[in-house]
């Protein structure tokens, strides 16, 4: 008698390389919008805000209609998929506070009247060198999703793990604030929530920079740059501006891809 074969259990991902292809949207979006800002005319940006306003507040209603169906396809899964489940639905919240945003946005550029469009000279070098950039990282995002996909088996078991981040040496007695390095850009772990940095766009990012300056006004004050094993470009042009603004900083390298957790740094900050 031939022998039943057995049936195995897969966990499906779908949702979360789905926010990771919604965030792919949403950055086109942003480099429609910043290549308008080349520009700088009053009127064009007026015209082409409604525009994209209206296609954004479409695309968005669709990524919400996705939400709710997953949703309610997680109700009915396993307990081990409750994780995704609780993301989606804060997604879905964040999503529709943008939504409401995006429709006052909209209602009152549709009662402003439009103005006479002057089309300006577009400065060609300086559009296509920011272009350059904009495509580099998204280079970068596509690389890191593709690496993603293939390491999706061994991503479901290190998203549920933590690394633990512990305090050892002469660190103990300094002042320290955790920023971590990706492939993408920083983030910013002691920000509620945490705060997200495009690479690009480390050097000008105010809540960064207001963090630097507190830093470097602490004496013991040091910041803290959590390293992952592919963002050594992004640390080092983080430690590069934070020498700029007179911060002290460190690194740690971190193995893995779990979440990060500072619990143990929390502990000895109370005892302190």
């Amino acid at each position: 008698m031939a022998r039943r074969k057995k049936s195995t259990v897969t966990i499906s991902l779908f949702p979360f390389l789905s926010i990771l292809a919604c965030v792919i949207g949403t950055l086109t979006l942003l480099i429609t919008a910043m290549a308008l800002g080349q520009m700088d005319n009053e009127a064009i940006h007026s015209a082409e805000r409604y525009k994209k306003l209206k296609d954004q507040l479409e695309e968005e209603l669709r990524r919400i209609e996705e939400l709710e169906a997953q949703i309610k396809q997680l109700d009915a899964a396993a307990s081990d998929e409750g994780k995704q489940k609780q993301e989606a639905t804060k997604r879905l919240q964040e999503l529709t506070r943008q939504i409401e945003a995006l429709k006052a946005e909209a209602a009152r550029i549709r009662e402003e009247e439009p103005p006479e469009i002057d089309i300006p000279i577009v400065d060609e070098e300086a559009h296509k060198k920011r272009m350059a950039e904009l495509k580099q990282e998204m280079d970068l995002l596509a690389e890191e999703i593709a690496k993603l996909k293939a390491e999706l088996g061994d991503r479901v078991e290190a998203a549920e793990s933590k690394v633990i981040i512990q305090p050892s040496g002469s660190g103990m007695d300094l002042d320290p604030v955790f920023v971590e390095c990706t492939t993408g850009g920083l983030t910013l772990l002691e920000e509620t929530p945490p705060h997200r940095i495009r690479r690009a766009e480390i050097a000008t990012d105010e809540t960064f920079l207001k963090l630097l300056e507190s830093v470097a006004d602490r004496p013991k004050g040091i910041v803290i740059f959590l390293v992952r094993e592919d963002a050594l470009g992004t640390y080092f042009a983080a430690h590069s501006v934070a020498y700029e603004n007179g911060a002290r900083d460190g690194k740690l390298p971190v193995v893995g891809q779990g979440t990060i957790d500072l619990s143990v740094f929390d502990e000895v900050r109370n005892t302190n």
